[in-house]
């Protein structure tokens, strides 16, 4: 309390001084608990509850005594979804149009919600919440997400109490990259093996609560649970994938069809409700290669266990907040991000990573050869997109598109001492945006008039309270705009128009289609033809929407090139050597690649050798891909690994003394290379072949020096010796980049 608002009387004695201890953030008598459950990459139907055969039990339970919203939507990727979820803001708006990965320099896709927009957990602490969070953020720009970054926009400084995740939008689930507590890295060289991410965010989240309790018996929390399961890497514990072998083998058509079948008897989709047309990268399970359905099957089988474990996870909480009494008045919501993905291509990826890098996945043999090790901590795989369509049933299209496969995601609150009519269906239109107010209503706490010093920008959401507990209750809204890589829709009182664009060519501005909602549940059928008038309304609307909401410039480049946006004045740090010593924790792969992506450059490292000294001089990467420099048994060794493609250079005896050995790596275009090292000026190893070249995004982890810390670069070294530091001094790791590949 500043002395402008002390409400005493300061004399010169107590006795003649009046104190004033100031008021405390008021709270409403009873105000619930608010637990907000979030997937990544989720389709509608997956879970139990909504058509899935996937085991939900937990999940379902808290719809069977809550309610099911069946026209949710949600902008159609991560980023703008959060954005969209925690400020009540259209995501364009709250200038999250796009992946928080890169920034374009337009307004709508800076990466970052503007200090102006209030977001849920500020508000809620102001009404005398404590805000936690785990999982996944995703609403930094990755510049920002390093030691060096601006921290306005990290979940600490955004209203959360405590936050144990990670920034980005991905991460291994044995090996997380980066995993923050609050402002820190994690000072984590090794986790426990049995160490599995979504397991960790549920019991920090509980013992956040239990630390509150602790303190206080009757502070209301919120509680943010942003799972980054089940997006890629598909990756699941050796126990929940047992438990699903063999259930995929009839394929997915068939499944497909299943989940279809079950959403009608269950009431959830209206009778006579119809099945897309299955997208044409996908073939009928009878025409895929029966050689392949093994490898197949599998990608699915992970997923599944994947979601079995979030929903283990899901239990675990409900017990605990059943066990301390505060079940009945905690709000659960559950829901995704977005839809499932199409992303995986035709045969899935036991690599997804090599996609990142512009790679075409290997040979199918290889990949066969490989379908026994899926979901372990050495794949980092994607389903085909088949599976993704099953994901979406009975919705057509994926995540990143605007079909309502990308923009319709299950929904589900429980909230026991309010919502009389567990396990309804609710059918009314609600969008993401509408979240943050209906929260905030629940909880009783006004929108902020100022934050962050600046007046508070209105939100677009709609608050839904009245539908808890009013079957009746009319929509919160009756339309709503989506965009997202330039495909394009809107919404408006049970009609659709969508623009679904071919990546990486040029936007096709007039590919509407028109869809009644009310008669067509999953936009199956086009009637542009039959209703040209409500196609130009609609059309019409969008254009002013999208004006209104920084949309434009629409993007329609693939994902290389979108990635490759950069600020000139990190194009100018990226072309400037750079020194890490030893202690440090991880380089950032933001400040490590723009250094050596698909790019020559020089790797040097001054270290001083005994007779016995062993371990990792330094390391880039994880499982997926990257490169180490360890000595072993008295001899210095090289592994590369892009992805999937490895080059191991022949062991060199290293004497006793002070050296400095330099990996020289030349880029020779269309993503080949060759590298060798040196002592000194003198050539060690000669030029080997070492391809494809690195670039950003396309592993975990950054740059380690005197050990290979977390995700191992090489398997077969971490099974032998986990992190392996060096036993000697080393003096420095120097990054010289150099020209750019022609």
């Amino acid at each position: 309390m500043g002395a402008g608002s002390f409400a005493g009387v300061i004399a010169r004695s107590r006795e003649e001084s009046r104190p004033d201890w100031g008021p405390r953030p008021a709270r409403r008598a009873g105000a619930p608990n608010i637990v907000v459950i979030l997937m990544d990459d989720m389709g509608w139907s997956d879970l139990g509850c909504f058509g899935g055969e996937i085991e939900t039990p937990n999940i379902d339970a808290l719809a069977a005594r809550g309610l099911r919203l069946s026209h949710y939507t949600t902008h159609p990727i991560c980023s703008p979804a959060r954005a969209a979820l925690l400020t009540g803001m259209n995501a364009h708006a709250a200038g999250t149009g796009w992946l928080a990965n890169n920034n374009p320099g337009y307004p709508g896709y800076r990466g970052e919600i503007p200090l102006e927009c209030a977001t849920l957990p500020e508000t809620l602490r102001e009404a005398g919440y404590a805000t936690f969070m785990v999982g996944k953020w995703h609403n930094t720009p990755t510049p920002d997400c390093t030691p060096s970054g601006d921290k306005r926009s990290w979940p600490v400084q955004r209203g959360f109490d405590h936050f144990h995740g990670f920034m980005e939008g991905e991460a291994h689930f044995f090996f997380p990259a980066q995993l923050m507590t609050d402002n820190q890295v994690a000072a984590i060289d090794e986790y426990p093996r049995d160490y599995y991410a979504t397991d960790d965010w549920t019991d920090t989240g509980i013992r956040y609560v239990k630390d509150l309790r602790a303190s206080s018996p009757d502070k209301p929390f919120f509680l943010y649970i942003a799972n980054n399961a089940p997006h890629a890497p598909l990756q699941a514990k050796p126990q929940d994938l047992a438990k699903y072998r063999g259930r995929y083998d009839a394929g997915w058509t068939a499944l497909r069809a299943a989940r279809h079948r079950r959403q009608i008897a269950m009431g959830l989709v209206p009778p006579g409700t119809r099945l897309p047309v299955s997208d044409p990268r996908v073939p009928a399970w009878d025409d895929t290669d029966p050689a392949d359905r093994e490898m197949l099957a599998r990608h699915m089988e992970c997923y599944a266990a994947m979601i079995d474990c979030i929903d283990q996870n899901v239990g675990k909480l409900v017990a605990f907040l059943e066990r301390i009494g505060e079940l009945d008045n905690t709000l659960i919501l559950v829901t995704s991000d977005n839809g499932g993905t199409d992303a995986g291509g035709t045969a899935g990826m036991f690599n997804n990573n090599r996609r990142y890098m512009g790679l075409a996945p290997p040979a199918k043999e290889i990949e066969r050869a490989t379908a026994h090790d899926l979901g372990s901590p050495r794949s980092a795989s994607l389903y085909p997109t088949g599976w993704g369509e099953v994901s979406n049933t009975p919705f057509p299209s994926f995540k990143t598109y605007t079909g309502a496969g990308g923009r319709r995601v299950s929904c589900l609150v429980s909230w026991p001492a309010r919502i009389r009519d567990g396990g309804a269906v609710r059918r009314q239109f609600v969008h993401v945006t509408d979240v943050t107010p209906t929260l905030l209503e629940i909880a009783g706490a006004a929108p902020l008039p100022q934050v962050h010093g600046r007046t508070a920008r209105a939100m677009h959401g709609r608050s839904f309270a009245a539908l808890l507990t009013d079957a009746e209750a009319p929509a919160p809204r009756r339309e709503q705009y989506y965009e997202c890589w330039s495909n394009r829709a809107y919404y408006r009182e049970g009609w659709l128009v969508r623009s679904i664009q071919k990546r990486g060519e040029a936007i096709d501005w007039d590919n509407w289609t028109l869809h009644d909602l009310d008669s067509d549940f999953s936009e199956s059928t086009d009637l542009g033809a039959q209703h040209p008038a409500k196609l130009a309304e609609l059309v019409g609307a969008f254009d002013e929407a999208a004006w209104a909401n920084q949309v434009y410039p629409l993007d329609n480049r693939d994902r290389l090139h979108k990635f490759a946006d950069m600020a000139p004045w990190a194009k100018e740090a990226a072309d400037r050597p750079r020194i890490i010593l030893p202690g440090a924790q991880t380089l950032h792969r933001w400040d490590l690649f723009p250094l050596i992506g698909d790019r020559s450059f020089r790797i040097a490292c001054r270290f001083a050798h005994r007779e016995r000294d062993e371990g990792v001089l330094w390391a880039i990467g994880d499982p997926t891909g990257g490169m180490v420099m360890w000595i072993e048994d008295g001899r210095l060794h090289f592994h590369y690994n892009g992805f999937g493609d490895t080059t191991d250079l022949p062991g060199v005896a290293l004497p006793a003394g002070e050296h400095v050995v330099t990996l020289d790596y030349e880029a020779l275009g269309a993503r080949d290379g060759r590298g060798r090292l040196l002592a000194g000026e003198a050539e060690l190893v000669p030029w080997t072949r070492m391809a494809p070249t690195m670039v950003i995004y396309g592993v975990f982890e950054g740059l380690d020096v005197g050990l290979d810390r977390r995700g191992p670069v090489l398997w077969s070294l971490y099974e032998r010796h986990g992190a392996f530091p060096y036993a000697g001094e080393i003096r420095d790791v120097t990054i010289t980049p150099g020209p750019r590949a022609p």
